[in-house]
């Protein structure tokens, strides 16, 4: 069973970084993307544009595009951090039960093999006792 728990850590690591390069990658790309098409978005306004400028609000687009796939990639990293968090101590509770139940189980055979050997012992004390006494 511990083969299958690296081999299930072993698994989540490797989604966990894709994913992570995968978020990394898009969001780099998407911010590439919006500087070559925007470049007025990179550049810093002499003057603060009207809100009512065409050209201002066709420039929001972007942004928000830019922020609306950073919150898909927090998201995405988020998700998966918390199913391997929640695998990982699913696993360690299953683990330390597996555990506690065969301590539980040898504590037993233990008790049950002192058991017998203290009425060999007795057995034995007692057959000695008759043997002092017939003679």
């Amino acid at each position: 069973m511990m083969q299958n728990t690296n081999a299930l850590q072993r698994i989540f690591l490797v989604l966990f970084v894709v994913s992570t390069v995968v978020v990394l990658v898009l969001a780099i790309s998407l911010n590439r993307l919006t500087a070559i098409a925007h470049p007025s978005l990179t550049a810093t306004p002499s003057v603060a544009p009207s809100t009512e400028d065409p050209e201002f609000i066709n420039s929001i687009e972007p942004a928000q595009a830019a922020n609306t796939s950073a919150l898909i990639g927090s998201l995405v990293a988020s998700v998966t951090s918390l199913v391997g968090f929640l695998m990982t101590t699913v696993i360690t509770w299953r683990k330390e039960k597996r555990e506690s139940a065969l301590a539980d189980v040898e504590r037993r055979k233990l008790e049950t093999e002192l058991e017998k050997s203290r009425l060999e012992l007795e057995n034995m004390k007692k057959a000695s006792s008759k043997k002092k006494t017939k003679k």
